[in-house]
């Protein structure tokens, strides 16, 4: 009988001060039970890596080689969406609906992928969102219809998904606190680069008219980019099976059993190995990742989101019947959601000590409603189109600027890691960088319009990524500093799923916003001359505004009056929204980053309790800045 035939039972032993408001809050053995294995799993890898940095190395440089290959796509292809959405004719229909499917999408597919990375292993988890990602850009860049192009971005959007969790949580896993800004933001670094070349990919593929192999390139790039990283985990894999050893691509369970093994005063093995049926064990994994309540909370968000951004083109609008019925079922699914996670479910994917967790909380709310999710979608979703009509530059330059705010965000993460490590708090850099940001917000607006000036344009940008890079950073680490290590893939995935449901909301929010405005502005400043065929073909195409009309025509001119009209309702909505981030960052505890792995236990990344000595002259604030300068060199 193979480990991988057996369920063992392991007592979990508590660590550390982690404390307990109640004995409600306090998770049931069952709970930590297959966390622990993935913790297990990432603790031995630390372990081995202080005594063989060529692994620990080879590690870092596969998740970098992972990291750069998506910045490369978010930096090119979300501007073929208005390629593609003009190809239809359904340009605010199609960008307020693919943000919301993919979003709600991918969000709910994280806690999916963190689960079937936890039970098998990381290069098998790359492979599978590797599919997903190719089949979905094979599909885009074949489709012919609304639908498929929407259903092939949301294949990507999983896929995606699956390989951007994956680098968080080997990240989170192998690094301390002290130093978890930091590494966590050098996963964006590669933006840096791409953003001086994206834009002259973009513009020669626009030249073309070819935004379908804008698309279907990343088919054959990604593979490609991430097969040396996936074979080197897989050749890892293989060397730990034939070695009867473990490390960072071993399964669970077989790093549970060599741990099991080489410790044996650890945690108690209860007897009762059984073997276990392909029906018991798929009924126990989708019990595990609360399969049923994600379905639940996916349909319920799809479903009551949906109707915003299709009710523009569906008959009767709101009196439409079958949005009346999608948004009545889509509530009952979400009430259903609540009740399931109360009462039947045996693992919730929100359990109650993560709920009424304050600082994790907090970190969700920041970062729902503002750190470009909720507020950040009511602002974005349309201003890329705006500055593609009301600039004359080439669609390189587009590119250019429109990654100005991914480029200060890049630029900025890895120095507020270093500030963290500098401080060892988070606090109050997230505050300063949340004013930062309203006030990057408040420079988009001119009056009672959006702001038509170059310099204000880009200086608007630069603020909002200086200052959402403080606030991002903060959040990250707040929220796996405010959780043991049990829960930190939990809190990742849930902090993200959050997250992608507040910019799905936000992009229901901008759709109806921009369906009462644009049209109504449209007809508004548009010359007299102006059709209503001509208004709805403007409404529906961007890339025809630019394509037919010089820019000193009065239809161009007119038309962007009209953006700059309609966007000040997003811009302003979003800027009042922006308050309240601010506002609950006051409410985080302001945790100590030092070199555990989590801040409310005083545990390693490996897994041993660190020493109390150390552990306290860590908490000495230093007396002058020199002592300061060494101590963070110093590694202390």
């Amino acid at each position: 009988m193979t480990p991988a035939d057996t369920i063992t039972r392991v007592e979990v032993p508590t660590q550390g001060a982690q404390k307990w408001e109640s004995d409600e809050l306090k998770p049931k053995p069952d709970a930590f039970l297959h966390s622990a294995k993935g913790v297990a799993r990432m603790e031995a890898v630390y372990h081995e890596a202080k005594s063989d940095r060529k692994t620990f190395w080879l590690i870092g440089i596969s998740v970098l080689v992972c990291a750069w290959a998506y910045p490369l796509d978010s930096s090119t292809t979300s501007y073929y969406s208005i390629d593609a959405s003009s190809y239809f004719k359904q340009h605010s229909s199609v960008l307020s609906t693919l943000s919301i499917a993919t979003n709600i999408i991918s969000a709910v597919s994280k806690p999916f992928i963190a689960k079937i990375s936890d039970i098998t292993s990381r290069p098998y988890t790359y492979i599978a969102a590797l599919f997903f990602y190719v089949i979905g850009y094979i599909i885009v860049a074949t489709t012919t219809t609304v639908a498929s192009y929407i259903v092939g971005e949301v294949f990507v959007a999983i896929g995606s998904s699956g390989l951007d969790l994956i680098n968080d949580i080997i990240v989170a896993d192998l690094t301390p606190l002290e130093w978890r800004g930091f590494a966590s933001s050098m996963l964006s670094t590669p933006f840096i680069i791409n953003t001086w070349f994206a834009g002259q990919i973009v513009d020669a593929i626009d030249r073309r008219g070819q935004w379908r192999w804008g698309y279907g390139m990343f088919a054959i790039i990604m593979p490609v980019a991430l097969g040396p990283a996936v074979a080197t985990m897989i050749t890892l894999d293989h060397q730990a099976r034939k070695a009867e050893i473990v490390n960072v691509a071993s399964s669970n369970m077989a790093r549970r059993t060599v741990q099991q093994r080489a410790q044996p005063e650890g945690p108690e093995i209860v007897a009762g190995e059984r073997t276990e049926g392909w029906m018991q064990s798929l009924k126990r994994v989708l019990d595990e990742i609360d399969a049923f309540g994600l379905v639940l909370l996916g349909f319920g968000w799809s479903l009551l989101l949906l109707p915003f951004s299709l009710k523009t083109y569906a008959d009767a609008g709101w009196q439409n019947q079958s949005l009346i019925a999608m948004m009545i079922v889509g509530g009952i699914l979400l009430i259903a959601y609540v009740l399931y996670e109360i009462k039947w479910a045996r693992v919730p994917s929100s359990p109650r000590r993560m709920i009424f967790n304050k600082t994790f909380l907090m970190a969700i709310i920041i970062d729902g409603f503002y750190m470009c999710k909720l507020a950040g979608s009511i602002r974005e979703l349309y201003w890329s189109s705006y500055v593609y009509v009301a600039k004359p530059w080439s669609y390189q330059n587009w590119v250019y600027y429109s990654n100005t705010l991914t480029l200060a965000l890049c630029i900025t993460g890895p120095l507020v890691g270093l500030l963290q490590r500098w401080t060892h708090r988070y606090k109050s850099i997230q505050i300063v960088g949340l004013i930062i940001k309203i006030i990057g917000m408040g420079i988009m607006l001119d009056g009672n319009q959006a702001t038509a000036h170059t310099g204000a344009m880009v200086m608007a940008m630069i603020l909002i990524g200086v200052g959402g890079s403080m606030s991002v950073v903060g959040s990250r680490v707040a929220s796996q500093a405010s959780v043991p290590h049990q829960d930190v893939a939990l809190a990742i995935s849930m902090l993200s799923l959050w997250s992608k449901i507040g910019r799905a909301i936000g992009s229901a929010v901008v759709a109806v916003i921009w369906a009462q405005q644009m049209p109504r502005q449209l007809r508004r400043y548009l010359p007299a001359t102006a059709t209503d065929a001509e208004i709805k073909a403007l409404f529906g195409s961007p890339r025809s505004i630019r394509q037919r009309y010089e820019f000193t025509d009065p239809m161009r001119v007119g038309a962007i009056v009209a953006y700059r009209h309609a966007l000040y309702y997003c811009l302003a909505t979003a800027m009042g929204l922006a308050f309240v981030p601010l506002i609950a960052s006051l409410f985080q505890n302001n945790y100590f980053l030092g070199k555990s792995q989590n801040a409310v236990t005083n545990i390693g990344n490996d897994g041993l309790p660190l020493d109390e000595a150390p552990a306290r002259e860590e908490q000495v604030s230093p007396r002058t800045k020199r002592q300061a300068f060494l101590r963070f060199w110093a590694g202390r």
